[in-house]
């Protein structure tokens, strides 16, 4: 999704008939197709666009390739095909942030923590305040039960969100899809260390900014099984699994179908 940060300098540019031309061609047309949420096309041209890694010479381009192969992996829940891939780049370039950002989300999505969290960190030892990898790593150190460590991340992601400039509403939309994560990770951080009002709160602030967002239903839907009003949780499992920008990881329908089955069963 940080794509979107690259390519409004991209789209306006003249391509020539070389190298860095035709990988702004492939950038281009991708775009369009994740735009139209047709993400194995779109896939397709990044993939050969990133073939032209060793002579391109221009890291908004590289970090855009890479951000939006992690996004078509992730949306199509390809996750060891992600996992695969990155690992394969990052045997070659192991220096470009957005490759451990993306190796980790996959590995998040498949439940491995501890070594999301690994490529979290190592995205932002060589960028510092990457905001992708603070957002994704507070949200792992959220599930994995260390909840201030999680608050840390989060709480620096939403002061570069508060900092960042807006040109054109594409950025616009774009940090309010991420301030929406950013929120529901907070929530269920919040939530973790018992503070259910102020979690509450950042969940209905999720989901104004993303309405579609599986997760912040089903991080939810927890704490209201915690305080006992289980209609309230079964509605928001049922919604965490109906909804799909993003849908919840194979881990995490299981969590949820599992709760909506002991909750129907008690009713």
């Amino acid at each position: 999704m940080k794509f979107l940060r690259w390519i409004s300098r991209v789209v306006g540019l003249r391509t020539e008939d070389n190298c860095l031309g035709q990988v702004y061609l492939l950038i281009h047309r991708a775009h369009t197709h994740l735009q139209l949420e047709e993400y194995e096309r779109a896939r397709s041209l990044l993939l050969e666009a990133i073939q032209y890694r060793e002579s391109l010479d221009d890291p908004g381009a590289t970090s855009f390739i890479l951000s939006g192969l992690d996004a078509t992996y992730l949306l199509t829940e390809r996750f060891n095909d992600g996992i695969m891939f990155f690992s394969k780049y990052i045997a070659r370039y192991p220096e470009d942030p957005d490759a451990y950002s993306g190796r980790a989300a996959s590995l998040w999505y498949t439940g491995r923590f501890h070594d999301a969290i690994r490529d979290y960190s190592r995205a932002l030892e060589l960028k510092p305040n990457h905001l992708l990898s603070l957002s994704g790593r507070g949200q792992v150190l959220a599930e994995a039960g260390e909840f201030r460590s999680a608050l840390q991340d989060l709480d620096l992601a939403l002061s570069i969100l508060k900092t960042a400039p807006a040109p054109d509403a594409t950025w616009t939309k774009w940090y309010e899809q991420i301030e929406a994560f950013v929120r529901n990770g907070k929530g269920f951080a919040l939530a973790g260390l018992g503070e259910n009002a102020s979690a509450v709160s950042e969940f209905e602030m999720s989901i104004r900014l993303s309405p579609e967002n599986a997760w912040v239903y089903h991080n939810r839907a927890q704490v209201y099984e915690r305080a006992g009003d289980r209609e309230a949780a079964t509605t928001d499992y049922r919604l965490a699994l109906t909804k799909k920008s993003p849908a919840l990881s194979p881990l995490r329908k299981k969590l949820a179908e599992a709760r909506l089955s002991e909750l129907s069963r008690e009713s």
